[in-house]
């Protein structure tokens, strides 16, 4: 059995972009990996089928699934993700149990990392998952910088060079599907025309005030942000915090405190901390 941490990532700002082919196709973006994540284990199986647990629940995690055909045709594997954080609340966690996974099965396989992160970032987008999370997560950086759509050498990554520290997240409201988001021509044309803006504030001035004015921005002129969410980012203003809305899903990221995210969201809220993550994904072989 071999098993794999991968972290979670939050896009402050995203704007898709669909180019000629997969490797090319993803989104320009600033986000944060997450020293939370996705935790895999994987075993080979006789066959070809592969299963797929989520949380000790069996899925049909079409985005894992994905990966796996992908980078292992034909080959039967038992598969087991445990995530930290909530799915479709704009945590990137779709991307890291593919990532996970398919680095364990490129362990198994003799297949490279690069060739690893190369089936999931397929997988994610034919999925019609975070069409960036994966080139933000592979590329090693705690505040990564998606300045050219896709994977490398297709796709160009640099690091914004912040130290925010210690942020909490919390969960604001229900699931929010991504591809549902995206396939709506009136959201995405404003989501692009805010995005453009909002990263060109960003490239300007690579700074943590800078990220939070921007992404604030981008929510607010993009329509993404509910009155909640609006409500929630204001006060945590008021009282001097950086706040954010993760991209996409209705939960904010924070430099305030666990104890003040809980007290302003209720008991009743998922609200966990971290630190932004950097280095690679671990990887443990277990006999």
């Amino acid at each position: 059995m071999i098993e794999a941490f991968c972290p979670g990532h939050i896009s402050c700002i995203f704007l898709p972009s669909k180019g000629g082919s997969a490797a090319g196709t993803g989104s320009r973006g600033v986000g944060i990996r997450l020293g939370l994540g996705a935790r895999a284990a994987v075993s080979e199986r006789d066959g070809d089928e592969v299963s797929v647990s989520i949380d000790g629940v069996e899925s049909d995690a079409p985005v894992t699934r994905a990966a796996a055909g992908i980078l292992a045709p034909g080959k039967g594997f038992s598969i087991s993700v445990r995530n930290d954080l909530p799915v479709s609340q704009g945590f990137g966690m779709s991307a890291a149990g593919a990532i996970a996974a398919a680095v364990c099965i490129a362990e198994i396989e003799g297949r490279s990392r690069r060739e690893a992160y190369m089936a999931a970032h397929e997988a994610d987008i034919i999925g019609g998952g975070g069409m960036g999370d994966v080139a933000a997560i592979a590329s090693g950086f705690p505040y990564p910088v998606r300045e050219a759509p896709g994977m490398p050498p297709e796709g160009r990554v640099s690091d914004a060079g912040l130290d925010l520290g210690k942020i909490s997240v919390g969960v604001i409201g229900p699931k929010m599907v991504t591809g549902s988001v995206l396939s709506d021509p009136v959201r995405s044309e404003a989501i692009s025309s805010a995005a453009e803006a909002a990263m060109e504030g960003f490239l300007a001035d690579r700074s943590g005030s800078g990220l939070f004015r921007c992404s604030n921005a981008f929510s607010a002129e993009a329509g993404l942000e509910s009155p909640e969410m609006a409500s929630v980012m204001g006060v945590l203003r008021s009282k001097g915090y950086g706040a954010g809305m993760c991209m996409l899903g209705n939960s904010v990221f924070t430099t305030a405190p666990v104890r003040v995210l809980r007290g302003i969201l209720g008991p009743r809220a998922f609200v966990a901390s971290c630190r932004p993550y950097s280095g690679g994904i671990p990887i443990v072989r277990r006999e």
